[in-house]
């Protein structure tokens, strides 16, 4: 009971982004706008402060890299063994392949981590996603791409790139936290409470925005996703633990890395599958029933990582 109340204030908050956007009273402007705001100041903000406030010292070390990063490419790899020659779908086929370990890290992976491991899991968390962000992109998209047209599209491939290093706000956030911090600075007092004020109103806003943006009619057909569902919330985190523990990672990032590992389909990859000419309905559905069905999932992961009773 005690680790569905951890998750439950965060599905209480995208419940009422999506009551709010279904009585009209949250529009898509004003959607767009509160994203603008959380995908460039405070997702940013919690990430800086998140690695200026952990040990820099394993991101120097090959195993805990390795680590973070293998199991993108196990899932993956299983993916493809057990579902490519049953799925006659190559477009579903290549949301699933790019869906399977593409989490919403940002958006649902930071606040369920801050409510059951506290700053600190933030702080591990941040740093393995700053070291493993890389690696998710290119494997998610790399994979769908193949799956769709039989080798990866390498013009699209660097203009993913591209975007990522010099328009994607969190993921630049990741880069400049890992260099301050590999320098040794401090920030001063004036700037560190910008950045905590910033990092303070990223959850509840980034939360309300995720369920303004469900489309809960894709529930009806949810079993027609269920290899997403199986693959996102039980097979890929299972890989991560399975893989931390295998590196014997410490406790917290083993903790960490599993919640991670555990979240439903990024919000974010429908623009993906729309871009590449994917089933976009499939990966909607995807988003939405992994999203609903994680309120469930994320109890019995917390639980297993003995962050709850």
């Amino acid at each position: 009971m005690q680790a569905f109340l951890v998750v439950l204030p965060i599905f209480i908050m995208v419940g009422i982004g999506w009551g709010l956007h279904c009585s009209g009273l949250l529009s898509e402007r004003t959607l767009r706008e509160d994203n603008v705001i959380l995908y460039w100041f405070a997702m940013p903000a919690i990430l800086l402060q998140g690695i200026l406030g952990a040990d820099m010292e394993v991101v120097g070390d090959a195993g805990f890299v390795a680590a973070v990063c293998l199991p993108y490419f196990v899932t993956t790899y299983i993916v493809w063994a057990t579902c490519h020659k049953g799925e006659p779908d190559n477009r579903r086929f290549a949301v699933l392949s790019m869906s399977a370990a593409r989490g919403n890290h940002f958006f649902v992976g930071i606040p369920v981590i801050h409510l059951a491991m506290g700053p600190s899991g933030v702080a591990v968390g941040t740093i393995i996603l700053a070291v493993s962000i890389f690696i998710m992109q290119v494997v998610s998209i790399g994979s769908g791409q193949f799956a769709m047209f039989g080798s990866p599209s390498w013009a699209s491939l660097r203009a993913t790139l591209f975007q990522l290093f010099f328009k994607t706000p969190p993921f630049m956030a990741c880069l400049v936290g890992l260099t301050l911090a590999a320098t040794g600075y401090s920030m001063p007092n004036w700037l560190a409470a910008t950045v905590r004020i910033l990092a303070d109103i990223s959850t509840g806003m980034a939360l309300i925005s995720l369920g303004g943006r469900l489309k809960m009619r894709d529930m009806v057909h949810a079993l027609s996703v269920w290899k997403i569902a199986a693959f996102k919330l039980v097979v890929h985190p299972v890989i991560a633990w399975l893989i931390f523990t295998l590196f014997r990672l410490p406790t917290e990032m083993v903790q960490a890395g599993v919640i991670l590992s555990a979240m439903p389909v990024a919000v974010n990859t429908a623009i993906i599958a729309q871009e590449v000419g994917m089933d976009t309905d499939y990966c909607g559905m995807g988003i939405a029933v992994t999203t609903v069905l994680s309120t469930l999932s994320l109890p019995i992961w917390i639980r297993a990582l003995g962050l709850a009773q």
